[in-house]
């Protein structure tokens, strides 16, 4: 099959893009953690429905041209969010 430059460049570009996406996916579990064990130290919960609908309204009001329709984002970052959970400790 013949090289298609243009389709190897953009290929190259969704590589990056996904490694920068794992690596804020990992950074996010991280703070995930720490949030949690603070939590935890004061007898929190770790759940916070309000503050999910917070990050969601917020996330969804950003700007976001060409990109995930809402639909898309919400459904995405309520996969994050039940992830995220998991990570806590907290599969409520």
């Amino acid at each position: 099959m013949p090289s298609d430059d243009e389709l190897d460049q953009l290929r190259a570009a969704m590589d990056v893009c996904n490694l920068r996406l794992a690596a804020v996916l990992h950074q996010r579990a991280r703070l995930v953690r720490r949030i949690a064990a603070h939590k935890r130290a004061r007898g929190l919960p770790i759940a916070d429905g309000e503050r999910e609908a917070a990050m969601l309204a917020a996330l969804l009001a950003a700007p976001g041209a060409g990109g995930f329709p809402p639909a898309a984002l919400e459904a995405i970052f309520t996969a994050v969010c039940a992830a995220s959970r998991q990570v806590a400790g907290d599969t409520a």
